[in-house]
């Protein structure tokens, strides 16, 4: 039998989505420029249709440009996927962990990062 009961997502001025079917409630990360001590990057733009752009990177190992992202409110994950810069495809879910973002890889070529998890910090700008 389906699911009846019916969900309403809220988001507060700080941007945290409440949802009157979960427990819990998760905030967005937030648009902007991320970066770590090993000067990986993280840019997250929201695109007129609600979907993400994502520019990701792994020191000395991969490099993605305008991956797609879809946010969850039921889970507050931003999945992406896209391809590297070898043309291989990558796909990873993002968290708001509240002072930072986890990026974590859920599938790649690089089979080594796969079930990774990076902290990103907010920036101003490109490191």
């Amino acid at each position: 039998m389906p699911n009846s009961k019916a969900q309403s997502d809220t988001a507060t001025a700080d941007g945290e989505i409440q949802s009157n079917t979960a427990a819990s409630k998760f905030q967005m990360p937030e648009e902007g420029y991320y970066s770590n001590d090993f000067d990986e990057i993280l840019n997250i733009t929201k695109k007129d249709d609600g979907t993400y752009s994502i520019e990701y990177s792994v020191t000395h190992l991969l490099y993605v440009e305008n991956a797609i992202g879809t946010y969850d409110s039921e889970t507050g994950i931003l999945s992406f996927s896209g391809k590297d810069d070898r043309g291989d495809d990558i796909k990873a879910d993002i968290e708001n962990k509240g002072d930072h973002l986890e990026v974590t890889v859920t599938q790649s070529s690089h089979e080594d990062i796969v079930g990774t998890t990076q902290i990103f910090s907010q920036t101003d700008e490109y490191q």
